[in-house]
């Protein structure tokens, strides 16, 4: 090789740095603007974290502090209840109804603390039970007592009767005698009598 050759591959070795540098010079730029990008993503981030936790604490004090007043919460209850039946399901209870209503569980059972008509949420969960049962029992004649008790939200027949006897003096199958002597009804008592 001779010097010519030497400076020829010295100046191509020369370009092939300095092309290099600038890409080198290009990876440095390009890593600050992500880190900075990076950067602004998580102080985004972190600030919808925490407004999202601030959300949180707002509805829970909310539905904690529920500003309505015992009847108009009882209203909303009575009306959701008749309306959608979910008492069917043996296992709704204070916390199924809190959610459904948007209010606190423990708002829930101090209402029916506080309530004249009723000793407690699961003695008016019963009664609602009970009046969808004579429902059934009226409507559903090929169905037996048993039937008619699970669909209405009872899990155990011994606790449905007993529950009825006491609320109706006279046990479920008593009633639907009485009903079948005296059929003052002929439509099922959700739809609209025509006179």
């Amino acid at each position: 090789m001779n010097i010519l050759d030497y400076k020829k591959e010295n100046d191509e070795l020369r370009q092939r740095v300095a092309e290099l540098e600038r890409a080198n010079n290009e990876l440095i730029v390009h890593n600050m603007q992500l880190s900075n990008q990076m950067n602004v993503y998580f102080n985004v981030k972190q600030r919808v974290w925490v407004y999202k936790e601030l959300l949180l604490r707002h509805s829970e004090l909310i539905q904690q502090a529920d500003l309505r007043s015992d009847e108009e919460l009882l209203a909303i209850i009575e009306t959701r209840l008749e309306a959608e039946h979910p008492y069917e399901d043996p296992n709704f209870g204070a916390k199924e109804l809190a959610s459904m209503i948007g209010t606190s569980q423990s708002r829930v059972l101090d209402l029916f603390r506080r309530s004249m008509l009723y000793k407690s949420l699961e003695d008016y969960l019963d009664y609602m039970r009970i009046l969808r049962s004579m429902y059934y029992l009226m409507l559903n004649r090929d169905w037996n007592v048993a039937a008619c008790a699970q669909e209405a939200g009872f899990s155990a027949i011994r606790s449905f009767n007993r529950k009825f006897q006491d609320a109706l003096g006279m046990s479920p199958h008593e009633f639907r005698i009485l009903i079948q002597k005296n059929p003052t009804q002929k439509k099922p008592l959700d739809k609209p009598i025509d006179d």
